[in-house]
C-alpha cells in the first residue's frame, strides 16, 4: 500500500510527541512492506520570502518531504493558518505524482486544514488523527488566558478576548466592566487595519469563518482518529458531529531491552518533557521546594530549555531543596531507558488537556508509577492509589502531599510500580491503522 503521511514536522529537528509518534508510524509500515512519503513543515518561521521551496531527503530509511514557508510573511496569516490555498495548489500537484492509496494526517498545524480538502479534491481516502485541539482553539491548548481550562464550546468573543488579552488594544479597554470591554474589543477587532497586525492574528473576522471550515474539514476525511476518550468527548462537547474512533497510542518499546531499573539510596522523582508553562514545571518546583524531605528525596528534570522567559520564571522560585533539586538538559532517545532506570517515581504535572501523555505510558513500561494532575486523558490511565497517583490541577500543595507521601512510604512505590499496565506497542497500534486504511478505502469508494 502507498501511504503519504502529512504532519506539522518531523525529526530530527523536532521531537515532540506528534512528531515522534508519525516516525513511529512511517518506520512500522515501511517494516511491513508498505511504500511510505512524509510530508511536513520545515523552517515555519525562518525564511526571506514565505513560500521557500521544498526540499527531499532521506531520514532513517523514511523518504521526507520538508516544506519551507515563513507563516510571518504569508499573504494573510489569519487565513493561511488554518486554510492555505499554496498548499492546496502544491499538495495537489504532489498526489498527482504521488498517487497515493492512503493519506494520513497526524498534525494540520503547519500545512492547514487544506491538505484534508486536497487529498479528497482528488477522492483520496483520508484518514484524520488528531493529536491536540488545534480544530478547537488558535492556541492549541483550550487553556484561557487566565490559566483556567476552556471546553471549546464557547462565543467568537470569548475566544477574542482570549487571544487579545495581553495586547495593547485589549489593556486599553480593561478600564471597562469585563463584558464591555469583551463587546467593544469584538467590533473593533473585525476593522481590517487593526486585525492585521501582528499578534492579532485570527481575531473575530477570522474566528467564526475558522470554525465553519475546519469543521467542514473534519466531516470531509473518510475516518477521525483520537488518542484518548478524552479528545473525544472534548470534541463532540464542543458541537463536532461526526464519528471519531479512539485509537490509544501505541509506542516503541525497543528500548526495555536489558531494561533494569538502578536502585537508589533514596527516593527519586523525575519529570521528562519540554519546559514550557502548559506542562506545570513551576508547580512541581513549588510542590517540591515547600516539602520538608529530610534526605529522603531529590527531585531529578530532564528536558530542553527552549523558552528563555519560562527557563527565568523557573529560576526565581523558591525553593528550600535546591541542593536536591537537577536539571538535567536534553537527552538523546536511545537514552530514555536509562534515564527511567534512575527514577522511581514520574512526576506529570501537566496544566492543560493532555491527551495520552507518551511519558506516561513509557514511565508504565519501565514499571515506574506515576504522580499526576487531575487533567484531561490523564485520569483514563493514572488510577490514584493503584499504578500511581492524581493531584489537583496546578495545585502544588496537594501536588507536594503526595510527593512527601511516596518520600516517606518506599513500600507504597513498589505497590503501585507491580500495578503498572501492559503498554501497547506501535505494532499493536498500526494493526489497527491498516484495518482502518482498509475500511477508509472502502468508504471513499462509497462502498
Amino acid at each position: 500500500m502507498k501511504i503519504l503521511l502529512i504532519t506539522s514536522f518531523f525529526p530530527p529537528t523536532h521531537t515532540a510527541g506528534t512528531e515522534k509518534r508519525t516516525f513511529g508510524y512511517a518506520k512500522t509500515l515501511i517494516e511491513r512492506g508498505h511504500d511510505v512519503q512524509v510530508l511536513c513543515a520545515e523552517n515555519w518561521e525562518r525564511g526571506s520570502h514565505y513560500w521557500n521551496g521544498a526540499t527531499d531527503e532521506v531520514f532513517e530509511g523514511i523518504p521526507v518531504r520538508r516544506v519551507h514557508l515563513n507563516w510571518k510573511k504569508s499573504p494573510d496569516p489569519n487565513l493561511y493558518l488554518y486554510r492555505n490555498p499554496l498548499i492546496y495548489e502544491k499538495l495537489s500537484e504532489w498526489l498527482l505524482q504521488w498517487n497515493p492509496d492512503i493519506v494520513h494526517i497526524t498534525s494540520c498545524l503547519t500545512l492547514s486544514g487544506s491538505v484534508v480538502e486536497a487529498a479528497k479534491a482528488q477522492n483520496l481516502p483520508t484518514v484524520l488523527t488528531l493529536t491536540d485541539f488545534w480544530f478547537l482553539c488558535h492556541k492549541l491548548s483550550l487553556l484561557r488566558y487566565d490559566n483556567t481550562l476552556c471546553d471549546g464550546n464557547v462565543s467568537d468573543r470569548t475566544c477574542v478576548r482570549c487571544l487579545t488579552w495581553n495586547s495593547r488594544l485589549y489593556q486599553r479597554l480593561r478600564k471597562f466592566s469585563d463584558p464591555v470591554a469583551t463587546e467593544a474589543l469584538y467590533y473593533v477587532s473585525k476593522i481590517p487595519a487593526i486585525n492585521q497586525k501582528r499578534g492579532l492574528r485570527g481575531m473575530a473576522l477570522n474566528i467564526s469563518q475558522r470554525r465553519f471550515y475546519l469543521n467542514a474539514i473534519l466531516n470531509l476525511a473518510d475516518t477521525v482518529t483520537a488518542p484518548s476518550h478524552h479528545l473525544r468527548s472534548t470534541f463532540y462537547n464542543a458541537g463536532v458531529n461526526r464519528s471519531i474512533e479512539v485509537v490509544q497510542s501505541g509506542h516503541d518499546l525497543s528500548w526495555l531491552e536489558g531494561y533494569e531499573k538502578q536502585p537508589g539510596k533514596r527516593v527519586r522523582f523525575g519529570y521528562i518533557g519540554q519546559m514550557i508553562p502548559t506542562k506545570g514545571i513551576h508547580t512541581l518546583l513549588e510542590a517540591f521546594g515547600q516539602i520538608d524531605i529530610n534526605g529522603q528525596a531529590g527531585l531529578h528534570l530532564y528536558g530542553p530549555q527552549n523558552d528563555p522567559v519560562y527557563w527565568q520564571r523557573l529560576q526565581t522560585i523558591e525553593n528550600r531543596n535546591a541542593a536536591d533539586t537537577f536539571f538535567h538538559g536534553a537527552f538523546l532517545p536511545e537514552q530514555l531507558g536509562e534515564v527511567l532506570a534512575g527514577l522511581d517515581v514520574l512526576i506529570v504535572p501537566s496544566e492543560w488537556h493532555e491527551n495520552n501523555p507518551r511519558v506516561i505510558q513509557e514511565a508504565f513500561a519501565s514499571k515506574t508509577p506515576v504522580i499526576a494532575s487531575d487533567v484531561g486523558g490523564i485520569a483514563e490511565y493514572v488510577q490514584h492509589g493503584v499504578n500511581g497517583l492524581l493531584f489537583r490541577r496546578g495545585d502544588s500543595r496537594d501536588l507536594g502531599a503526595q510527593i512527601q507521601f511516596l518520600a516517606a512510604n518506599p513500600s507504597k512505590i513498589r505497590e503501585l510500580s507491580a500495578n503498572c499496565p501492559r503498554v501497547k506497542t506501535i505494532k499493536d497500534e498500526i494493526d489497527e491503522f491498516e484495518s482502518i486504511y482498509r475500511k477508509s478505502q472502502k468508504i471513499s469508494k462509497g462502498i
